[in-house]
């Protein structure tokens, strides 16, 4: 009986300490309804159009189960342009009680192009990033495992979803 406790406590020991670190996923209490996710056809140069279409792609063959799928009657957009903040992206989504209902994503060129010493890759983090926002994820899990989501990640290098980030969007879906 004392060994089994033993044991219990053991295990349970082990889960905590290690179970929090694998997938301390920081959650928004919000989320697309559906796992495909339409987004409204954007046009732009090929220096910004190219990365912000391998962006979709970067999500969509992850194994995440979500797809962005391009169409033109989506309430879901996404613009890249001068905006007047220091943030090289926002997701402003609308929501009702656990569900976006639609989201407006802006890429900040002015801030992307000044700190980028590779404009493909920091598009596509940036981009991936704040699709991220849309499945439910938020900024800065606690984790020691790399993340799309966490502020401080190589832009110019990281522009996939992470195993971390793939993980737990598939819990949500």
């Amino acid at each position: 009986m004392k060994r089994k406790f033993l044991m219990s406590m053991m295990l349970f020991s082990a889960l905590a300490m290690f179970g929090s670190t694998i997938y301390a996923a920081t959650f928004l209490n919000y989320g697309y309804p559906s796992s495909t996710i339409p987004i409204r056809t954007y046009n732009y140069a090929s220096a910004w159009q190219g990365p912000m279409d391998a962006s979709l792609a970067n999500w969509n063959n992850a194994g995440a189960k979500v797809q962005f799928v391009k169409t033109n009657n989506s309430p879901n957009t996404i613009t890249a342009g001068n905006f007047n903040n220091t943030a090289y992206g926002v997701n402003y989504a609308s929501v009702s009680g656990n569900q976006v209902v639609n989201f407006r994503i802006e890429l900040n060129a002015s801030t992307i192009t000044a700190d980028a010493s590779n404009l493909s890759n920091f598009i596509q983090s940036v981009f991936v990033h704040e699709l991220g926002h849309s499945v439910w994820l938020g900024d800065n899990p606690t984790t020691n495992s790399p993340s799309i989501m966490s502020y401080t990640r190589n832009r110019n290098s990281m522009t996939k979803p992470q195993a971390f980030d793939i993980n737990n969007v598939r819990s949500r879906y």
